[in-house]
């Protein structure tokens, strides 16, 4: 799969997800549009594709998944990554407050999180549309949504970051390594990356598959000293691993 059609497919399922976790709702599709920041073109295109794999239902002006949507979204989640978020989950305890970024991974912890009154603070536009805990706040930093991740970026969401603090973070990146310390493919990230690095009390908490580690990518969201703890998949070569050990990173393999 190229590039540009590995992002349709990408912001397809995003759009999915958060059709298929409106709690029942039919979503408005201008108001939709504008909160993805694309098109109603690009939008209605992308909704004629889903609705052509039977993955919604159509109406005027509305949209809402099938329960065939709901089956593939489960099936569409590799198992690494449900291991990887579920020992995440494992760490937040009662009335923490943490940060989670655009990584699929991380959002895709909300999922497990099981102690109360757990405050989430995000720049993924995404989150509201993941299955959590009734008691659960959710604070989204707001920003410009950019794709294919659904990522609020910008002065407004750096502002929201600036004038909170967390005393954990659950981050995934594009990759990691000793000498490059956290790094993305997307520029608008890598600030609000690193101010949840920094505007920070207590631990990091990297989630990262196996293909991240000892990768560099084009811009730096942060120092690897900031990163107390990884947590990966068992496949992760041994050699990658002992790098960051010596270091003083607390490594989890799942």
């Amino acid at each position: 799969m190229n590039r540009k059609r590995g992002d349709v497919s990408l912001r397809r399922a995003g759009l999915l997800e958060m059709i298929r976790n409106s709690n029942g709702e039919n979503l408005d599709v201008d108001q939709t549009a504008k909160l993805l920041g694309i098109s109603q073109v690009t939008l209605r295109r992308d909704l004629t594709a889903l609705y052509h794999e039977g993955l919604i239902d159509r109406g005027y002006g509305k949209v809402s998944a099938t329960a065939h949507s709901d089956q593939s979204k489960v099936a569409a989640i590799p198992e690494s990554v449900q291991r990887i978020s579920q020992k995440a989950a494992e760490f937040v305890e009662e009335g923490d407050v943490i940060f989670v970024n655009t990584s699929r991974t991380a959002l895709h912890m909300l999922r497990y999180i099981d102690v109360p009154n757990v405050t989430v603070i995000t720049n993924n536009a995404l989150a509201t549309s993941v299955p959590h805990r009734s008691d659960m706040t959710l604070i989204l930093t707001g920003g410009e949504v950019r794709y294919p991740k659904y990522a609020m970026v910008g002065d407004v969401a750096q502002r929201t970051l600036q004038s909170m603090k967390a005393n954990k973070a659950f981050l995934g990146c594009s990759g990691l390594s000793v000498e490059s310390g956290m790094t993305t493919e997307y520029f608008a990230e890598a600030s609000v990356n690193n101010l949840m690095l920094t505007q920070l009390s207590g631990p990091v908490y990297m989630l990262a598959a196996h293909t991240k580690l000892g990768m560099n990518s084009n811009f730096i969201s942060g120092d690897i000293r900031l990163i107390s703890n990884l947590i990966t998949d068992r496949t992760t070569n041994q050699e990658t691993v002992q790098q960051f050990r010596d270091i003083g990173m607390q490594i989890y393999l799942v």
